[in-house]
């Protein structure tokens, strides 16, 4: 194991040490929005609020497109996105305020109301929080750490991984949801395990 160790150390610092373009905070928003705009147009969230009207703004190359967006889409509190929405995909509807059937779901701890609150959760989404992780991973290239370090095993202390299937969908805590979807070579590492 002690060479796996030693690999690992070396590559986290050969990845850390490549060059990362620099982007401003505003072009990085610019785009990312962009993309997320694209992604959903064809749901129906993105067809009632017409992103095609806001994604024609992106060509102007100024900033017009943040007003079209601010000024086409209200913001939702849990209960207007829910009742308008979201109470869709519970039900098994595709492509409502993202593309595809959405099968796992996040029981929020219902602090602002009694009940739980199911918070859609995409694999888009399992996997941008697997990105970050993975960054968190590699900022250990920043510290002199023993090669043994990184034979270990990472802690991931959450709620129950326990999902409870509803029909068409899955819910639970979204750790559960996050470990339920743990690339393959991450879950030797992974502590305490799926069980």
């Amino acid at each position: 194991m002690a060479i796996l160790g030693t690999l690992l150390k070396k590559g986290i610092k050969l990845r850390e040490s490549l060059d990362q373009e620099y982007s401003s905070p505003l072009e990085l928003q610019k785009k990312e929005l962009k993309e997320l705009l694209i992604f959903a147009n064809q749901t129906e969230f993105g067809k009632y609020y017409r992103f095609h009207e806001i994604l024609e703004k992106f060509r102007s190359g100024d900033r017009s497109f943040y007003t079209a967006f601010k000024q086409a889409i209200p913001i939702h509190d849990y209960n207007k996105i829910y009742k308008d929405w979201w109470h869709l995909s519970l039900k098994g509807a595709k492509n409502i305020c993202w593309p595809g059937r959405i099968k796992y779901f996040a029981l929020s701890s219902g602090t602002s109301e009694a009940a739980s609150k199911h918070i859609p959760i995409t694999k888009e989404m399992t996997k941008a929080i697997q990105r970050t992780s993975v960054r968190q991973i590699l900022t250990l290239s920043k510290y002199d750490l023993e090669t043994e370090l990184f034979e270990s095993g990472i802690l991931m202390i959450g709620g129950s991984t326990h999902l409870s299937r509803k029909g068409n969908f899955f819910e639970g805590d979204l750790t559960g949801i996050q470990a339920a979807r743990l690339p393959f070579w991450f879950q030797h590492f992974y502590k305490p395990g799926k069980k």
